[in-house]
């Protein structure tokens, strides 16, 4: 009962925070086989890179290269490797403030979406990037996770709930002019049907995976996934995976299988591609962890899992149990 409790209080948190984003998985991470991850405390270890202001999400480039959202801005990570080999920082890349949630890429542009209800987006290979917003994101109430589709489309959640009114629970698609990736063409409702409190999203070929929760009953949670049809309409949602214990922040896909972070279960988690838990960290073993990815060269090891741990939304102090910080967890040396 007492852990009910907590769970309850926390699951609400999560709900008002509004955490979650996704960005699309790691190029790497279909090459993985997921037998070969750690996802448990008794065979790995966290470790806690640099803080970031209720970190949020995180996106690698094709070449390794590492961007974290957060409350009030957009980092791309580092490791200054003559300095101190285990080193890591972090340089925003938008010259204000504002709280970022999900990324994605396309081509040589980095996208984010944020709280302010704009796209932004900068060029990844002419100099130092330098977010600006490029779309209005009208008729949403909080963008939140995005990921590509086959067709260089977008998609973002709208939810769980939004800071400044009424939620939209709503998937939306949005498509680019073909010879300038800074203009968007078309913003469409996608998908509005059998969604609750939409969070997390990413996506492999082209079915879409995202985390849901409804409010009524509390704590009912699943990751489902939503065909995009050939004619780019949305197929029915299917549950993956149902959570009894967490409210489900971001994930990524690993082969057939599922990497989930366990937001108020403090804990992430792996998901056979039957929807069972496979294995997952003692909960609380991490501080409300908003989004897990596979890490990438140079920086990180393919099996290595790279950890947002956002902490209570609002209290910006570091350390443990605040979170506010990028983790790794990594298995343990044999």
């Amino acid at each position: 009962m007492k852990y009910f409790t907590i769970f309850t209080f926390l699951a609400i948190a999560a709900l008002l925070s509004a955490c979650g984003g996704s960005a699309p998985a790691a190029s790497g991470a279909a090459q993985i086989d997921p037998a070969a991850l750690c996802v448990s405390s008794s065979c790995g270890t966290k470790t806690v890179l640099l803080p970031i202001p209720n970190a949020e999400n995180t996106l690698f480039t094709p070449d390794g290269r590492l961007f974290v959202s957060g409350s009030s801005n957009v980092y791309e990570v580092t490791q200054n490797a003559t300095a101190d080999p285990a080193g890591f920082q972090a340089t925003p890349i938008y010259n204000g403030s504002c709280n970022f949630t999900g990324m994605a890429q396309r081509g040589d542009v980095l996208y984010a979406t944020c709280e302010d209800l704009n796209l932004y987006a900068t060029r990844l290979d002419a100099g130092t990037p330098a977010l600006q917003p490029i779309h209005a994101l009208t008729g949403m109430a909080s963008p939140n996770g995005v990921t590509l589709g086959p067709g260089g489309e977008m998609y973002i959640t709208d939810g769980p709930i939004s800071e400044s009114g009424l939620p939209n629970p709503q998937i939306v698609r949005l498509e680019f002019d073909p010879n300038d990736p800074m203009t968007v063409t078309q913003q469409t409702s996608w998908l509005t049907q059998d969604v609750g409190f939409p969070n997390g999203l990413t996506h492999s070929g082209s079915t879409l995976y995202f985390t849901d929760t409804s409010l009524a009953p509390l704590g009912l949670a699943t990751v489902n996934t939503v065909q995009i049809l050939p004619d780019g309409s949305p197929g029915p949602v299917l549950v993956f995976a149902s959570i009894d214990t967490s409210v489900p922040d971001d994930l990524c896909v690993v082969g057939g299988d599922v990497v989930l972070a366990l937001y108020s279960e403090g804990a992430i988690a792996l998901i056979g591609s039957t929807g069972q838990v496979l294995s997952q960290t003692d909960p609380l073993s991490f501080e409300l962890p908003s989004s897990v990815k596979l890490g990438q060269p140079p920086m990180f090891q393919p099996t290595d899992l790279v950890v947002t741990e956002k902490g209570v939304v609002g209290v910006p102090q570091t350390g443990p149990l605040f979170g506010n910080d990028l983790a790794v967890f990594r298995p343990n040396i044999q």
